[in-house]
């Protein structure tokens, strides 16, 4: 179309500080869920008693598990919504074309499978992409269909599983994933501990065949927070926070005590009668619809509590700070720690693959963060954009430039 102005990276300037804190704060929570997934073979990420059965790793894995897994995901996907209201809405402002977003989100995807196949089997890059090019049809919808489409998105992976679990209680029989056995664990980590790329890469192709599956069974919810996300931005609440403190205070109390409460019910849960993950069982949906409000819930009540924060103390506001330069690093702060760990773990590094567990894992997780805040700050010190974030949108504006732009100092 002729006569549109061309869209332009946002300037750090203009960015909204407080959401680049909450992408910060959701990476390190990414980086907790996700250290058991570099660690051990996919079967095990999904049920940890698989391989880490001692007292003190089901006390931090269920204490994860109670704070952290699930939460960072969904705060980190509800942003995702949100920049893309904000993006469209410069679109309107500037009278540009929509066709940089499909252009950015196809980047997003090449990233994303090149690092799903080369690197780590948990990429969430690819379906994210996906997913954003769905959530591209509602950009002309109104509030109340967003409301509505963004309901039934997220409580679609229920209705399956529902589905299952009635067929099995009848007496029907399902074949799900198999359980693997002992001997295929060790094998899979003797691979990733000490095996060749070739055969790693063979692994990863397996493993990336069940996100296949996740596509169709758990990434419309995905799109469904997608939503929420853009219903919240266009609803005005992020751009008056200030005045909008009063709900900001209902969602804490209500988000965190409903989540507490339900994450607490399904860690208990999951330590006295250990639903199985691999059998949609009628205690496994039990399982799965408790977190499945308990989760978003918390999520709500971590990102109110911190915007509180934010917003009514100085000396916190100096705190949270450091989060904002990794947020403002998503990218690359999330594919570095996908190296960085494939490192430590992997037989192309140091070979820990299947050595280190939930407990032991917490060295890493915050050793790995804390030198992210330390790198990414230093970074934004010279240049205005992390490396990924530079060659994102290099590849999306079209315009190469020879080095990445240097920072605005005020």
């Amino acid at each position: 179309m002729h006569g549109l102005a061309p869209m332009t990276p946002v300037p750090p300037a203009q960015r909204i500080e407080l959401l680049d804190i909450l992408r910060g704060a959701a990476l390190f929570g990414i980086l907790a869920s996700n250290m058991r997934g570099f660690d051990s073979p996919m079967a095990a990420y999904i049920d940890h008693s698989l391989m880490w059965r001692g007292t003190a790793d089901r006390i931090a894995q269920g204490g994860i598990d109670l704070l952290i897994t699930g939460k960072f995901l969904t705060l980190f996907a509800f942003l995702f919504g949100v920049g893309f209201g904000m993006q469209m809405d410069r679109v309107a402002e500037r009278g540009a074309s929509t066709g940089f977003y499909l252009r950015r989100l196809a980047v997003l995807l090449s990233l994303g499978l090149l690092h799903g196949f080369l690197l780590w089997w948990g990429d969430i890059l690819a379906p994210y992409a996906l997913m954003g090019m769905a959530l591209y049809l509602f950009r002309n919808q109104s509030r109340e269909s967003i409301s509505l489409w963004a309901k039934i998105l997220y409580i679609w992976p229920l209705i399956p599983m529902i589905a299952a679990a009635v067929f099995t209680v009848s007496g029907g029989q399902m074949q799900g994933p198999a359980r693997p056995t002992a001997a295929e664990l060790a094998r899979i980590v003797q691979v990733y501990s000490t095996g060749t790329y070739a055969q790693i890469f063979r692994e990863h192709v397996q493993e990336l065949s069940f996100q296949a599956f996740t596509l169709f069974f758990f990434y419309p919810r995905v799109l469904g927070i997608f939503l929420a996300g853009l219903w919240t931005w266009r609803s005005g609440i992020l751009s008056h926070l200030e005045e909008k403190q009063p709900l900001l205070r209902r969602f804490r109390r209500w988000g965190l005590s409903i989540g507490l409460g339900g994450n607490a019910m399904t860690v208990a849960m999951q330590a006295i009668w250990r639903p199985d993950p691999f059998r949609m069982e009628p205690l496994t949906v039990v399982q799965n619809l408790a977190g499945s409000v308990a989760v978003p819930a918390m999520s709500l009540g971590y990102a109110s509590a911190l915007a509180l924060l934010y917003l009514n103390s100085a000396r916190w506001r100096a705190r949270l700070r450091p989060f904002r330069a990794v947020g403002r690093m998503a990218l690359t702060n999330y594919l570095a720690q996908s190296v960085i760990c494939t490192t430590l773990f992997n037989a192309w590094g140091f070979g820990l693959f299947g050595c280190v567990g939930p407990l032991a894992g917490l060295i890493p997780t915050i050793a790995v963060y804390a030198a992210q805040m330390e790198a990414s700050a230093a970074w934004l010190r010279r240049f205005a954009f992390g490396p990924m974030e530079w060659l994102w949108r290099v590849l999306t504006y079209g315009r190469v430039r020879t080095s990445i732009p240097t920072a605005v100092t005020n």
